[in-house]
Parts: C-alpha cells; sequence; structure tokens
C-alpha cells in the first residue's frame, strides 16, 4: 500500500470525553461510539471475507490450458486471459483488505483501542503473505 488512504482524515466518536468536537484544521467522520463499534465490526467481518479471498486467490492465477493449441493458450496465458483477470482479482483484493485495515485502525483509535488491535492486525497480515507464498 502505498500512502495512507485517510491521510488527514479524522475519526470521532462524538459521546466520548475526548471526542466531543471535531479536531482543528481536519476533515473526518463523527458517529457515536455505538454506531463507530457497528462499523468497526463490520469492517473486521468484511476483511477476514477478503482475507479468505485473498488465500484462494492464488489459484486462480495458476491456470492451465486445456489444450497445447493456440487459443486455448491465448485464452489462458494471453492478454485478458484467465491468468491475467486473478492477478488483477488478487490485486484488487489486496487494495481491499489494506483500505479495511486502515479502517479498522481509525476506528480502534478514536474508541481508543490500539495495542491489541495493532497486534491483530500484524498476526492477520502474517497469515495472509505466509498461505501466498
Amino acid at each position: 500500500m502505498t500512502g495512507s488512504m485517510f491521510s488527514g482524515i479524522s475519526f470521532w466518536a462524538t459521546d466520548m470525553p475526548s471526542g466531543g468536537s471535531q479536531p482543528a484544521g481536519g476533515q473526518g467522520f463523527a458517529m457515536s461510539s455505538a454506531e463507530m463499534r457497528a462499523t468497526l465490526e463490520k469492517a473486521k467481518t468484511q476483511r477476514e471475507v477478503l482475507a479468505e479471498q485473498l488465500r484462494k486467490a492464488r489459484y486462480l492465477m495458476q491456470a492451465r490450458p486445456p489444450a497445447e493449441e493456440p487459443v486455448s493458450q491465448a485464452a489462458v496465458n494471453g492478454p485478458n486471459g484467465i491468468n491475467e483477470a486473478a492477478a488483477y482479482y488478487e490485486g484488487h483484493l489486496h487494495y481491499q483488505f489494506n483500505y479495511l485495515t486502515e479502517l479498522i485502525q481509525k476506528l480502534q483509535q478514536a474508541l481508543g483501542i490500539t495495542e491489541a488491535a495493532d497486534q491483530q492486525a500484524a498476526d492477520s497480515t502474517k497469515t495472509i503473505k505466509g498461505s501466498l507464498e
């Protein structure tokens, strides 16, 4: 992931002592802590789904042509072929996973949940990388 997707964007819980007002000079999202926790749980669930899709996406890029002839070869290995489309799909899943990871971190920070969350994200990333190698 290059750069932060949420650079300059703040999240704050309007009903928490530290989050009653918008931070100075920043844009962002304000919601109650209950709404923020619900959004956090949805993001975590979606990230788990994406992690499973990422593990399976690797297989899509390993298609082999059904025959040793030009049409089959092109359909699998050629431009816009199965393997190229699968690589694009995997890249898109990575983008979504990174987006959700950053969103989860922002929400957890706004709710005051940090250390355990950082370790969980690191463990999740290691698990995905290990399953793709």
